[in-house]
């Protein structure tokens, strides 16, 4: 579930780039609307969006996003598998993704994820991944990705 609105404790819950800062994926889709996002994943070096670097965005329908991703090396663990904190914030930011296409003014804050992990992914493997909203209202967002 997303939360949309004010953070849950009162907080303003974005921070607005500087003029020198890039502009991150939540910012470039409110400017100019969620089909900006289509083609190379837009990241701000060095934050947590960092391991969402190779991901492309395939497709963006409403409430729909389909995105490609390999498994590269900083992205896994000691085993050689994609590793379970980068899975968590690729399911994360994919589920925001799909709800921009619903409001591009309202990426929202995660309140709870709960992941499954069927099998492990390894270096080099090509991941499909599609988000979905299930439900929106005034302050929850439903997504669910695979």
């Amino acid at each position: 579930a997303e939360y949309m609105g004010e953070h849950p404790h009162g907080h303003k819950r974005h921070h607005e780039p500087a003029a020198s800062e890039p502009m991150g994926f939540i910012q470039k889709a409110k400017a100019a609307g969620a089909n900006s996002l289509l083609g190379a994943f837009v990241h701000i070096g060095g934050r947590f969006d960092s391991c969402m670097k190779g991901v492309e965005i395939l497709r963006i329908d409403d409430g729909f996003v389909r995105c490609a991703l390999t498994v590269t090396n900083d992205l896994t663990n000691s085993y050689g598998t994609l590793h379970g904190g980068a899975i968590c914030t690729i399911v994360d930011v994919v589920g925001t993704l799909a709800l921009l296409t619903k409001d591009a003014t309202r990426a929202g804050v995660s309140v709870d994820i709960n992941t499954t992990f069927c099998s492990a992914a390894k270096l080099g493997e090509e991941l499909y991944l599609e988000g979905r909203v299930l439900k929106t209202g005034k302050r929850l967002g439903f997504t669910e990705v695979d």
